[in-house]
This record gives C-alpha cells, structure tokens and sequence, in this order.
C-alpha cells in the first residue's frame, strides 16, 4: 500500500551494490576460506593415516572436529604422532573461519535487509516532501540522458522505471542524487505517489506511443500546470501527443537525424552550441529567464535595465509575452515587459544571480544607475 492508503503499483527502487556489496564479499571470502580449511584438514588427516583412512571418514572427522560436536574420534588419531597437534590446530582454525563466516552471512541477511528498510523509508520521507520536482518516466537509452541531465542541473528527479536493470544500472551512473519508482508509469496511484499534482514538469519517454500518450493524458488531469515533455517513437504521434496535453514533442529518431546531417555540413557550428550547452567545465550555460508580474525591469530597456551590472550575461534572445515570436539579439532600446523570457548566455552562476535578482523587489532600483520607465 502506499503511505496514504491507495493501493501503490510500484515501491521505491532500492539500489543493487550499494553498501550491500561490500557485505557480499566478505560472505563470499569467509565461504572460500572455510572450504580451504576443510579441504586442508581432509588432506591432513588422510596424510596422517597414510592414505589408509578413506577420505569419507577424514571429512567426517574433519567436520565433528569444526563444530564442536563431541563424538568420539572416528579416526585414532592419538595413536599417530602429530595427530592430536594437528586436530587441536583444526579445531581452533576451523571454530575462527565457521564464527567468521556465520557472522558475515548473518550481516549480509540482516544488515541487507535493514539497510534496504531504512533507505525506502527515508526515500519515503523525501518523495512526501517534494514540491517543484520533475518526474522521468522510462530509463531506457533516452530516458537515462534526461535523467542525467536534470540531476546534473541540480534539480530533484524522480524516476519510474519497470526494469531494476536500468534502474541499477542508473544509480551505477549517478549514484542516489535521485529517486527511483519501480512499477508502471501508466498506473494512476504511482504517478500520485510520485508526487505528480506538486511536480514542476514531466517527461514521457517510453518505448511505446500509445504509453506515452496514456501517461500525456493522465499528466494533464493530475496537474493542468506542470510541463510535459513527450517522445514520439513514430511522427504521426505528434499531433495526438499535442492534442492530449503535452507542451513540447520530442522525436529522438528525428533529432537524431538532423544532428547527423549538420555533423557533416556544418561541424564547427555544432561543436559551437555544444559548448554553449554542454560545456565540459560546466562554466557556460544557455538559460531561459522569465519576467514575472512585478519584475523590476518592467517598462525598462534593455540597456537601461541593469542587467549588465548585475550578471555578466549576454541576452541571445527574447521570447514575446504571449510566445508568438523570438526577438533575437535585442537591441539596448529594446523595451522589457513582465511574461517575457529572456534567453541568455553566461557562467551558471551569474544566470542564478541574475534570476534571484529579476525575482527580487527589495533592491532599489536606482542602485544601479536604471533608467526611467518607458511608457506603452
């Protein structure tokens, strides 16, 4: 069941090798080292005997020996010379790896399972606590990139995913900077448990279209104001996609296409937006801004703005109010109205000043030298 009561259809993925792994290898060494222990006290006693006593009765003798059961001596040992020295070393070698290997075996069934409790417990908590946060479902070849580009962006992430391969093979990669759901996307109380009517966006990028198309809907009602983002396996999906709710359609197919061709007209323009997009020192960064209601630039011009001054950014672009056009590379006199967004090019951190400071009305204005609202 899930935490409020609905009937969940998936559970918090726990990740395979994590802290258990190193659990499993000293279960895996003490098993080795009890076996060579036995093997040897086999090997000792058939020598002792000459190789007249059957290796049967040496492991009987070998195993009474280890665990202490109190039988009286299948073999006369005490007859040979040597052969009580080398049961005595047997037994006390023996007791060492058996208690050794029963501690490790009792770790890996007891601390694995407590382990795993208190990580779904505290991903519980997490997952109750999320407000703003982006869903991915599916973590297949396209899924695992978004996943790992909005988890290197910083953002809380939670992912769905039917495969624990991927989903391990996911925590291999990013390690547990995000929350991973196993269970099917398509099912109304996980996507709910997922937080999805607090969500910011979501993005579908299952193998197949009418998946996508179904968790589009069911997004939409859930919560008519995140972002989604949907994959289009075949182009004749798009409209549907659009139809159903979605904000944006994405054909990997198709992009994957396009990119292949300017990769072989026009490479030092890719290798370009590359390094605006995907800079490898993460110093660059292309950004959207957006002017909400009450904004300190309102009614201001560009160059009167303060911008500048504030964040050493570069405006590549301005989206209109209403989204019907991009202005691109705006003029100083180019006028800022609240609905705009602002496309622009800078270091990570002056796009994160710039944002807290678009945001922000507690500064004067004058402080930076703005110019005098412009009028409609």
């Amino acid at each position: 069941m899930a935490r409020d009561g609905r009937l969940s259809a998936g559970r918090i993925h726990y990740p395979a090798g994590s802290d258990q792994e190193v659990v499993r290898r000293r279960l895996v060494f003490a098993g080795l080292a009890v076996i060579v222990v036995v093997l040897a006290g086999i090997f000792g006693y058939w020598l002792l005997g000459g190789g007249v006593w059957s290796l049967v009765d040496c492991a009987y003798m070998v195993v009474i020996t280890i665990t202490s059961v109190g039988y009286a001596e299948v073999l006369p040992v005490s007859e040979l010379a040597g052969g009580r020295a080398f049961t005595m070393v047997l037994l006390i070698t023996g007791m060492g790896v058996s208690f050794y290997f029963l501690s490790a075996l009792t770790a890996f069934i007891i601390e694995g399972d407590l382990q795993e409790a208190i990580w779904r417990r505290r991903m519980g908590r997490s997952l109750d606590k999320l407000e703003g946060h982006y869903i991915v479902c599916g973590a297949g070849e396209t899924g695992k990139h978004v996943v790992e580009e909005l988890v290197q962006a910083g953002l809380e992430v939670v992912v769905i995913e039917q495969s624990p391969e991927h989903l391990d093979a996911l925590f291999r990669l990013l390690g547990t900077r995000f929350i991973g759901m196993s269970g099917d996307a398509t099912e109304d109380s996980l996507l709910l448990e997922c937080g999805i009517e607090r969500a910011a966006g979501i993005v579908t990028s299952l193998q197949s279209d009418r998946d996508n198309l179904f968790i589009t809907v069911t997004a939409r009602q859930l919560n008519p104001r995140m972002r989604i983002v949907s994959r289009a396996v075949h182009e004749q999906a798009r409209p549907k996609l659009l139809r159903a709710g979605a904000d944006a359609i994405v054909s990997p197919n198709t992009i994957g296409g396009r990119r292949m061709a300017h990769e072989l007209l026009r490479p030092s323009v890719v290798g370009f937006l590359d390094l605006l997009v995907r800079d490898a020192g993460h110093q660059l960064s292309v950004e959207e801004c957006l002017l909400r209601p009450g904004t300190r630039v309102e009614g201001r011009t560009l160059a009167g703005s303060g911008i500048r001054k504030v964040s050493n950014v570069l405006v590549l672009s301005v989206i209109t109010a209403a989204r019907e056009s991009h202005v691109f590379n705006p003029s100083p006199d180019f006028v800022l109205r609240a609905g705009m967004t602002l496309i622009v090019l800078g270091d990570r951190e002056d796009v994160e000043r710039l944002k807290a400071w678009l945001d922000s009305t507690s500064t004067p204005h004058v402080d930076l030298g703005m110019e005098p609202l412009v009028e409609s």
